[in-house]
Order: structure tokens, then C-alpha cells, then sequence
């Protein structure tokens, strides 16, 4: 009747086997690699050569149906198989039971032997008066035979007491208890479901799977995720059966292991026709059934385990995917097609659609981080290490809904806001906000999902679980996801979104303005030209701003990364910090060409604005060394630039690249001494926000030089003015014209306008200034006071000079002049006079 029972157990179980499972799969995979032809028997040959006949018809693809009818029969044989070895068991019990009852027959008559006399009296008596020979020799044969058994017995009770011990520790070390049998059998994770009814559901009726509460079609809308402590302890009970039960299987594999002489001893153990051992072969028998028996009894045991922690380990992927919500029991995939005769399809009401949204049974996003967060799912993952196929694939799973849902979240803020904040779109209009909100909700689900994976993966983890990796297989396929690679995986929807409209936004401030127009009044189209050199300055400030969030953000990625790559020990590649360092080139390629091209446009922004070039570089320079020190990209090489001398982007965004860029297309324009000291309060501001002092100085040095050009311009210009005015400019021209002409002989009294009257009227001139000279303050040209004293002194050098040459010009031979009185004071009264 047991035998019934177990067969019917399995033909059910093989009639009822689904398809959608892992295992299942990947057993499909393999059939499809197995040659077309096959020989078993001759109606398995037959049905082989239909399915043969179908592979070949289709091309090498095998038919679902032929694969379930064949795997079917297959499970059918090993049901019968079963039942004979069942039956063949049955008989060696029986046949045990026989020599037990015989061995404890044989001890009861040696008890009564052993209690009597060995000998009657008579026989004594007759042995000790010289009785017959021959009745003595038989009184002693029986005596002697009467020993040999009481050995054997007493051997034979001391060889099954030893068994009986080594089969108490066999089981005590490898055996499950009741209820740890019982939890694996029948366990389902039922407490963790409401049910439908309010009742309980019973261990025994979830051992079908019609009773199967998981197979409800709103079981993923009905999830307690706070259960009460009871059935955590229940939870906690069968993961650690489980774990027991994967430490038993490894201890069975290490003591009998699975060469081909177990198996042949398998097959020799409990032999029907050996029913006599011989006397000089009992010792070496015994040991060899002994031995027989107990690899026999381990491989069977084996066969139990693996079967029971196949079921348990569906058990929990089932529970993991409905606790979570992930693979089927996805919200907007229950809507799925059967899968076999017996499955209908998982799929919610519409009463059902109504009160649960896109999330399924989770009201928000913190509540499904909260799930992925649980005690019991971070302890079942660790569970589902030792099945490798279900592992990888709950990791895949896990990672997939982790993707849909991060991006799901970052489209959501953008249109409609997320988590009590206004939709990030409505800050369009402002760029660096627009890519600071965007970058920092990134950011922020970044680090959440590297608190989720590391408490998923990371936590508890130990140097046992660390040997359970030698299951995995070194092919990538088959071994888990790691943390960085789910990590990564996560992030890898949101960089999609994110990089498109970090593109649009610096694209949209690489423009340099808009064009010019020829209608509307003067007034207004001056109006226009300043707000659009304007624009084009806050549009290339706004630009670096970006940059610098963008270095920032990916500098703060990178640190997160290589913590969690370095407590993994496995380097993957981040999309996400992709996106970043992408978007981050091509804004620094963008500012570099922005910044060149608004250098390039200063005579037109200048012409087109009321301030000149050197002031419209000076304010470029200004608010985009300003903006460098509010920002928090460039913290780690604000004082020295030569720290990063290899990094491209840091020398595209450096204050080096800028003030050279700036500086050098605003020095073709230089015109005025105020643009020279534009550009040196421009290089003043950028060194006060990290430029490097070499670099200042050179910039300075240049300035100086090209400041000194023009004052000395100036000078001149301004000492022509001061000679004509006080008289002495006439009398130069005049000497002058003379040098062109003058041939021997002649004397400048004889020269037009140097005669001595028109000479005496220009001295006089000229010492009547002398009292207030007429050189000028250079107050609306030079607004440096040093600048301007120095201005001033060169001016009354000049004319110092020109007196003198003037003085000796007309007191030498070629004067020709009888009266100097009109010369009041030498050269050195007049320095003296013109002194400032």
C-alpha cells in the first residue's frame, strides 16, 4: 500500500511537471543538443522514431509536445523502476526479518543450553568410570559444537551492536529531524499571505498544487509583508533546514563520493540467492554487506535530499518573485499566456486593476524598497546560493524590476514630480538648476539603489559563502550578477533619459545669440545688442556651471564605485558614470568652442554694446572665475591647476585655458589705458580664484608692456598739445624746416618764423605758462592715480626737452642772433620750474 502511494506520488508529480521553471528549461536546452536517434526498448524505440521523424521534418527543432510526451514516458519508466526496486526492497526486508527471527530462535535454545547442564549426570558418571568410548566422544563433539555456536552468536551480537551505533551516528549527522522534514515537505511561506477567506492555510493541503495558495491569481496583490513573529520563526525554521539539508548533501558526497564502484556496489547489495556464508569467509562478508549497505542506504538518502531541496528551492523563487513583485508576478505582466494544459494564465480583475495601481500591491516607491530590504528575502537569497540556476535567474530578475522602477521614478519627477517635489521640468528654463535637479535625483537613487544591492548581496556575507561559489561555473552566464553588476544594471534606464536631455541643454547654451535685425529704431536695436552679448556671456557662464556639476557628480560616482568594487573584487563598467563622463566631455568640448568664439566676436559684441572689448573680457573672466569657486566640481584643484596636467578636461576648464583664451583675443583690441587695467582686474580675479602665479605674471607682464605703449602714445599726443599751447611747438617747426633746408651759411634769425621778434613773442609766451604750466591731469583718461602722475611727469619731460634743444638752437652759430635777452632762464631753471 505504500508503494501505491509513492508511485502515485510520482506519476502525479510528472504528470503535473511545469515547463516554466529553470531546471526545466535548462533540461530542454540539453535535449535539444542530443542526437535525433535513440534505443531503450522497442516501444521506446518507437516513439523515438516519431519524434525523430518530427525533429528532421521541422529542421532540427525539436516539438514542445513530442519533449513533454517524451519526458512523460521517461518519467513513467523511472516510476516503474521505482516500484520494482521497491518491491525488491520489500523482499530483502522480508528476508532480513526471517534470519532475525531465526538468530533470536537460536538464541533462545543456546539460552536454555547455557541455563541447563552441558552434561546429565549419567554422562559424567560414565565418562569418570571408563564408560564407551564412543558415548564420550559424543558428549564432547556436542561440547564443542555447543562453544562454536556461542561464539558465533556472541561475534554476532557484538557485530550488530556496533552497527546499531554506526547507524544512531549516521542518523544523528545526516538525518533530518520531524520537524525539519515536515517544513521542507509542506512549507509554502503561507503566513506571508492574506488569504482570501481570513483562514489559515494547512501545511498539508499546500502540499498539492491545486491547493497551492501561490497559484491564486491575485496572490500578488495579497501579501503580508509584516507577518507576525510566529511566522517569521516559521520562515527562519525552514531556511535553516535548508541550509542543514545542503551541509548534509555535502557531507554525503565527501564520505561515499560517486565513483562507478558505488554504483556497482548499489547493484550487488542485498542478493536474493546468497543466503549462506561459510565460516572461514564470515569476517570479510560481514564487513563487505556492512559497507554495501550503508553506500546503498547514503546514495538512496541522497536521492531523497536532492529531490526535497529541489521543491523547497522552487519554493522560494516562487515566494521571492510574489513577495517583490518581480518576473511573474510583475503588475503589468499578469496578463500572461498558459504555460501548459493545467495553467490558465495569472491575471488581476478589473476590480483588482482599480485598487492597485502600476506598482502592484506597494502604495510607493519607499514601501517597494522596503520589500527588497526584508529580513527574510535578504536571508532567502543567501538560501538560493546553493542552486545556481535560481539564483542567477532571481538576481536577474531582481535587477530587471530594480531598472524599470529607478527609471520609472526619474520620468516620473520630470513630468509629474516625485516624492513630494514639483515636476524638474518646470526649472527648463533655468539650465544649471534644470541639470543640478536632474543630476541630483540621479545621484540620490544612485546611492539608494547601493544601499539596496549591498544589503541584498554585501550583507552577512562570509567565508562560508564564499566556498558555495565553487557551484557556479566560470562562464558568465552561469554565475551571479555581482554587486556592481546589478548595481549597474539598475542604473542603466535611468542614463538613457538623462544623457538626452543633458545633451539638449548644452547644446541649447553653445549658441553664441541670435542674429542681429534690421528693423525697429536705433534705440531699440542698441537695446538688443547689449542683451545679446549679455545672453551669450550668462549662456557661457552657465555652460562651466554645468561642467562643474557634471565633474562633480561624476567624481563623486567614481568614489562610490570603486568602495563597492572594492568589497566585491569584480570591476564592471557603470552606464551611469558613462552617461556623466560622456556628457561631461562633450560640455567641456562645448565650452572650449563657446569661449573661443565669443573671444573671437568681441569687436562685434563691442560694437554692438557700450562697453569695449578688454570690459567684456574682464566680465567673462570675472563671473566665470567666480562661478569656479561656488562650484562644487572644482574643490580638489582650486589652488593648483598642475595637478590634473593630463586630464584634458581639466585643462579645457582650467582658469589657465580661460585667461589666455580671453586675454589674448581682447589684446588686438586694446585702444585705452582703462581697457589695460579691465584686463588687469581680470587677471586679479581669476589668480584670486586659483590661477597660477606663474601664469599671472605673464599675462601681467604682457599688459604692462602693451600699457606702457600706449601711455607713452598718450604722452606724446598730450605734449604736442601743451607745445603749441605755451609757444615753443612754433619755434620747433620752424628749426626744423631749417635742418631740411639749411646750407651754409645761413642762420636761423634770416629764416622765416624764426626771426627775432616772432622768437621773443614765443619766450614770452612760453614763461608766462611756466607760472601755471599747461600740462594736463590725464583725470578722464587715466583713472589710475600712479598711472596718471607718471603720465604727467613725461609730459613736462618732453617739454623740458624741446626747450633745451630749443635754447641751445637759438644760442649757437647758427642763431645769429645780436641780443639774447629774450631768453630769461636756462634749461635747468625751467626743469626746475616744470618740476611736479
Amino acid at each position: 500500500m505504500g508503494s501505491t502511494n509513492v508511485l502515485s506520488d510520482k506519476v502525479n508529480r510528472a504528470l503535473h511537471l511545469r515547463t516554466d521553471t529553470p531546471a526545466f528549461k535548462a533540461a530542454l536546452s540539453a535535449l535539444a543538443t542530443l542526437p535525433s536517434s535513440s534505443s531503450s526498448s522497442d516501444d521506446t524505440n518507437s516513439n523515438n522514431n516519431n519524434n525523430n521523424n518530427n525533429i528532421n521534418g521541422s529542421g532540427g527543432v525539436i516539438d514542445a509536445k513530442s519533449v513533454r510526451a517524451a519526458i512523460e514516458t521517461d518519467a513513467l519508466q523511472r516510476a516503474l523502476q521505482f516500484q520494482t526496486e521497491l518491491q525488491k526492497l520489500a523482499r530483502d526486508a522480508t528476508l532480513l526479518r526471517e534470519r532475525v527471527d531465526n538468530v533470536s530462535k537460536v538464541a533462545a535454545q543456546i539460552g536454555k543450553i547455557v541455563d541447563g547442564r552441558i552434561m546429565s549426570q549419567e554422562q559424567v558418571a560414565l565418562l569418570l568410570n571408563g564408560g564407551d568410548d564412543s558415548a564420550s566422544s559424543s558428549a564432547w563433539e556436542m561440547e564443542r559444537t555447543l562453544a562454536s555456536k556461542l561464539h558465533a552468536a556472541h561475534k554476532s551480537y557484538v557485530d550488530a551492536t556496533h552497527r546499531q551505533i554506526a547507524v544512531d551516528a549516521f542518523l544523528d549527522k545526516f538525518d533530518l529531524g520531524d520537524n525539519e522534514a515536515r517544513l521542507l515537505d509542506h512549507y509554502n511561506f503561507q503566513g506571508f499571505l492574506l488569504s482570501p477567506s481570513g483562514g489559515d492555510y494547512d501545511y498539508e493541503d499546500i502540499a498539492s498544487s491545486s491547493n497551492n495558495p501561490w497559484c491564486h491569481p491575485s496572490a500578488a496583490l495579497q501579501i503580508n509583508p509584516n507577518p507576525s513573529g510566529e511566522t517569521m520563526e516559521e520562515a527562519t525554521s525552514f531556511m535553516d533546514a535548508l541550509e542543514r539539508l545542503v551541509v548534509i548533501r555535502m557531507e554525503l558526497s565527501k564520505t561515499f563520493g560517486n565513483s562507478e564502484s558505488t554504483v556497482d556496489v548499489v547493484e550487488t547489495s542485498f542478493d536474493d540467492d546468497n543466503n549462506e556464508i561459510s565460516e572461514n569467509q564470515s569476517t570479510s562478508a560481514t564487513a563487505g554487506a556492512s559497507g554495501q549497505l550503508g553506500t546503498n542506504s547514503a546514495l538512496r538518502m541522497m536521492e531523497q535530499l536532492a529531490t526535497r531541496q529541489e521543491r523547497a528551492y522552487e519554493r522560494i523563487y516562487t515566494f521571492l518573485q510574489y513577495f517583490l513583485g518581480i518576473g511573474s508576478a510583475t503588475p503589468n505582466s499578469h496578463h500572461n499566456v498558459p504555460t501548459s494544459s493545467n495553467d490558465t494564465g495569472r491575471s488581476f480583475s478589473a476590480s483588482d486593476v482599480s485598487q492597485f495601481g502600476t506598482l502592484g500591491r506597494f502604495s510607493d516607491g519607499d514601501d517597494m524598497d522596503e520589500a527588497f530590504g526584508h529580513p527574510i528575502i535578504r536571508r532567502a537569497l543567501r538560501v538560493l546560493r546553493h542552486s545556481p540556476a535560481h539564483h542567477v535567474h532571481a538576481l536577474e530578475l531582481i535587477a530587471s524590476s530594480r531598472r524599470t522602477e529607478v527609471t520609472r521614478r526619474f520620468l516620473l519627477a520630470l513630468t509629474s514630480g516625485y516624492g513630494g517635489m514639483a515636476p524638474l521640468e518646470m526649472r527648463a528654463h533655468d539650465p544649471v538648476g534644470y541639470v543640478g535637479d536632474m543630476l541630483a535625483f540621479a545621484f540620490r537613487a544612485f546611492r539608494v539603489e547601493g544601499e539596496l544591492v549591498k544589503t541584498l548581496l554585501l550583507s552577512e556575507k562570509g567565508d562560508e559563502e564564499k566556498q558555495h561559489d565553487e557551484n557556479y561555473d566560470d562562464t558568465a552566464d552561469s554565475r551571479p550578477m555581482s554587486a556592481s553588476e546589478l548595481l549597474a544594471q539598475s542604473m542603466g534606464g535611468l542614463s538613457r533619459p538623462l544623457k538626452t536631455r543633458l545633451s539638449q541643454v548644452i547644446m541649447s547654451l553653445t549658441s553664441q545669440g541670435g542674429p542681429m535685425t534690421d528693423g525697429g529704431s536705433g534705440a531699440a536695436m542698441q537695446s538688443s545688442d547689449d542683451e545679446d552679448s549679455s545672453s551669450s556671456i550668462n549662456r557661457l557662464v552657465a555652460l562651466y556651471s554645468v561642467s562643474g556639476l557634471l565633474r562633480f557628480y561624476c567624481s563623486a560616482i567614481e568614489k562610490a564605485l570603486e568602495k563597492a568594487q572594492a568589497e566585491t573584487e569584480v570591476f564592471t563598467e557603470s552606464p551611469f558614470l558613462t552617461t556623466c563622463d560622456e556628457c561631461l566631455s562633450e560640455a567641456a568640448d562645448c565650452y572650449v568652442a563657446s569661449l573661443r568664439a565669443y573671444g573671437a566676436m568681441l569687436g562685434n559684441h563691442s560694437l554692438s554694446s557700450s562697453q569695449s572689448e578688454a570690459h567684456l573680457a574682464q566680465r567673462a573672466i570675472t563671473l566665470i572665475s567666480d562661478e569656479r569657486v561656488a562650484s562644487p566640481g572644482f574643490a580638489d584643484d582650486a589652488l593648483s591647476l598642475d595637478s590634473a596636467e593630463d586630464d584634458l578636461i581639466s585643462k579645457q576648464l582650467s582658469l589657465s585655458f580661460l585667461v589666455s583664451t580671453m586675454v589674448d583675443a581682447a589684446m588686438t583690441h586694446l585702444e585705452t589705458l582703462d581697457d589695460t587695467s579691465a584686463l588687469k582686474a581680470a587677471v586679479n580675479s581669476a589668480s584670486k580664484s586659483g590661477l597660477d602665479s606663474k601664469e599671472a605674471n605673464k599675462w601681467k607682464t604682457l599688459i604692462d608692456e602693451k600699457e606702457e605703449d600706449l601711455v607713452k602714445a598718450l604722452v606724446g599726443t598730450e605734449a604736442e598739445i601743451v607745445l603749441e599751447e605755451c609757444g615753443l611747438g612754433a619755434i620747433r617747426t620752424g628749426i626744423k624746416d631749417m635742418d631740411r633746408v639749411y646750407i651754409e651759411g645761413m642762420t636761423m634769425s634770416s629764416h622765416p618764423g624764426l626771426s627775432r621778434n616772432e622768437v621773443e613773442v614765443a619766450m614770452k609766451n612760453f614763461y608766462s605758462s611756466l607760472f601755471s604750466p599747461p600740462i594736463p591731469t590725464f583725470d578722464d583718461a587715466i583713472k589710475d592715480a600712479q598711472l596718471r602722475k607718471i603720465a604727467r611727469s613725461q609730459t613736462a619731460q618732453i617739454v623740458i626737452d624741446v626747450y633745451k634743444e630749443v635754447f641751445g638752437a637759438l644760442t649757437s652759430e647758427r642763431g645769429g642772433y645780436t641780443d639774447l635777452s629774450f631768453l630769461e632762464h636756462d634749461p635747468n631753471q625751467v626743469k626746475a620750474l616744470l618740476s611736479l
